[in-house]
């Protein structure tokens, strides 16, 4: 009988706490971290999952744009006026 589970020194060497799940950065589909290929939409993955949702990827660029943006309109109110 073959143990399929990584074990706890395992978990413990290569971190991420056992969670090897990533989504796909082509169609957002939750995937395992070493997967060549997206079961969901077939893109060729090799490594280049995301670490974070697509929801919550998505999240951080719109929140970084509306920084850049608010930095921008402040600097230009306080030294061009």
């Amino acid at each position: 009988m073959l143990d399929e589970q990584p074990s706890s020194e395992d978990l413990d060497r290569f971190g991420d706490e056992g969670n090897q799940l990533g989504w796909c950065p082509d169609c957002g589909a939750e995937v395992w971290d070493e997967a060549e290929f997206c079961p969901n939409c077939g893109a060729q993955i090799g490594g280049r999952v995301l670490r974070r949702p697509p929801a919550a990827t998505e999240f951080h660029k719109r929140m970084m744009l509306l920084i850049t943006i608010v930095i921008l309109v402040v600097f230009f109110v306080v030294f061009v006026l």
